[in-house]
């Protein structure tokens, strides 16, 4: 098998037909990720591994120091994942050829690199009897569409181009928010082949600042509370109470933007429908005309259309603005306890400034 695309690979392995050596090439978690792909149809068979980051001082001198390769309890195969794959030395790739040359069926290496040289060892090695698979997308947005239609493809199930543009947009580009939040969509659709906007919109969580937006949606939809809940649980787990108050002077900050924006735009501010908000966002946005501030733009228009139903409810949007100054003199120079702090701006914010 020489150098193959990621879904080959998984095809042959799912068909029995496993490598001695995978090299995977590129963005070192996400090759790891795939790599644990093939890992599991292993592990169906049984399997024992072993894992050296070559990365880590300790675990390269410890993998140095291996000398020959036996096979698993019972004949089981042996599996050796390598991270950090380019630091592999040249004498350690002879010698685990050697091995793969007296015995195919009993060892797989899974080689993870962001680089590897096709003049060394083990990539010719891997040319003629393993295989290469490389994770060099010009872009990572372009893998991720590659992956989602895969993993729809292997659900049975399917989105239209409008529906993938608006999933993609939400999750980013973190591969690991990206699989959570389509496993999420995928058992959330379960009964049913076609997943539409409204699904997306009813479980993914947007990646940036994603538990901080949270607490934005919560103070909206449900309270105080429940807003305050969440930031409790932000500071048990040692969050910086500074960063979320720098966090929700921005969010209000962009409602404030939103707010001006919305009142030279009158046709946005009353549309109460989101596909002809929609629609209108696009229009304005594509006249050349008209200036939009960059903070809006960068976001999806469903969440402008959100932030101005929300903006709706703010009866005094400067008493927001000093609130949040109090609660900032109570952290630096009064150093109350955090705790309190929130707990009161979010009680004042509700009381003060929302529509109850």
């Amino acid at each position: 098998m020489p150098v193959l695309t990621f879904s080959k690979v998984l095809e042959l392995a799912k068909q029995k037909r496993i490598a001695p050596v995978y090299i995977f090439i590129g963005e070192p978690q996400l090759c790891k990720e795939k790599a644990k792909e093939i890992y599991n149809i292993l592990q169906d068979k049984g399997s024992t591994i072993e894992v050296y980051n070559l990365n880590d001082k300790e675990d390269k001198k410890t993998f140095s120091k291996i000398k020959g390769y036996q096979e698993g309890l019972f004949g089981l195969r042996k599996v050796y994942l390598i991270l950090g794959g380019e630091n592999i030395e040249l004498s350690k790739e002879e010698e685990i050829i050697k091995s793969l040359e007296k015995e195919t069926s009993v060892f797989t290496w899974f080689i993870i690199a962001e680089k590897f040289e096709e003049n060394r060892p083990l990539y010719q090695f891997a040319l003629q009897k393993g295989a290469i698979v490389f994770f060099n997308f010009k872009k990572e947005e372009d893998f991720l569409e590659t992956e989602l239609i895969l993993k729809l493809k292997e659900a049975g199930k399917t989105m239209d181009r409008k529906t993938t543009e608006l999933f993609l947009s939400l999750v980013g580009k973190d591969y690991h928010h990206f699989l959570n939040e389509l496993d999420k969509l995928l058992l959330y659709t379960e009964e049913r082949a076609v997943i539409t906007e409204e699904d997306v919109w009813s479980v993914t969580i947007p990646l940036e600042e994603e538990v901080l937006f949270m607490v934005e949606e919560s103070l909206f939809q449900s309270g105080p509370e429940k807003a305050y809940r969440i930031v409790a649980q932000l500071l048990d787990h040692k969050e910086e109470p500074h960063r979320i108050l720098s966090y929700l002077y921005k969010s209000f900050k962009i409602f404030q933007i939103l707010a001006e924006f919305l009142e030279k735009h009158p046709e946005l501010k009353k549309e109460e429908r989101f596909s002809q908000f929609s629609k209108k966002w696009e229009e304005i946005k594509t006249d050349p005309i008209v200036e939009i501030p960059k903070v809006l733009t960068e976001r999806h228009p469903y969440r402008i259309f959100n932030l101005k139903k929300h903006l709706e409810k703010i009866k005094n949007l400067p008493q927001v603005f000093e609130e949040l100054y109090k609660a900032d003199l109570s952290l630096k120079r009064d150093f109350k306890n955090p705790y309190q702090v929130f707990k009161e701006l979010f009680i004042n914010l509700w009381q003060k400034t929302l529509q109850p």
